[in-house]
């Protein structure tokens, strides 16, 4: 298979590490040190368009497909990873169930304005006693008439102090492992979460961690 890119793909690439160069680099050290969510940078990417690399166009994005996508990644985390953190949560798992599984509302009401960089979305997988080994998780969602009751505690999780709505994994049938696990949209302001303090990393500072 021949995987050369395409005069386009090439194009993109040069594009984005032009910006990182020209608007990202020279303030590297600054926010490193502050430790904080890079919430301008976070929006110019937005304005570039980046949010919606791989998302249609009827919800704002460009539909460029997979390609195009890890092209983003690699150019951003060559440059700034703190900062490919937070784009790669926002276009990706963040946002992915929503688009995938989401009501056409959810979509237009949390999608869009992410893709937008007005909202922020993550997700909530990794817990205190469970990293990468997903089915042994504790989280547990019980159904009550047509909601769901989550209780659980989760770690590790990728701008979750600047989030606007999370995507958490949870039990279901907890005796079914990770056949048991469901995803759930959970809004900012929702009664009984609660989002921790920022984790103090031995790097990427401002990428905030919850």
């Amino acid at each position: 298979m021949d995987f050369t890119l395409t005069e386009e793909q090439e194009l993109f690439r040069k594009s984005i590490r032009e910006f990182v160069e020209r608007e990202v680099t020279p303030r590297i050290p600054e926010l490193e040190a502050r430790g904080e969510f890079p919430r301008d940078l976070f929006r110019r990417c937005a304005e570039l368009g980046y949010f919606g690399t791989r998302y249609p166009e009827k919800y704002g994005g460009a539909g460029a497909g997979p390609t195009m996508f890890v092209i983003l990644c690699e150019e951003l985390a060559r440059g700034y990873l703190s900062l490919a953190a937070a784009v790669m949560m926002q276009c990706l798992m963040g946002t992915d169930f929503v688009f995938r599984f989401g009501t056409e509302e959810q979509r237009e009401r949390l999608l869009v304005p992410a893709i937008r960089g007005e909202k922020i979305g993550t997700i909530m997988m990794t817990e205190p006693g469970a990293g990468s080994d997903l089915g042994a998780i504790a989280t547990t969602a019980v159904a009550d008439g047509e909601e769901y009751v989550l209780n659980g505690a989760k770690t590790w999780i990728t701008s979750a102090t600047v989030a606007d709505f999370f995507t958490v994994a949870a039990k279901t049938t907890p005796d079914a492992g990770f056949k048991g696990i469901d995803m759930f949209l959970v809004e900012k302001g929702t009664p009984g979460l609660e989002i921790g303090k920022k984790i103090h990393k031995l790097g990427t500072w401002a990428s905030e961690t919850s």
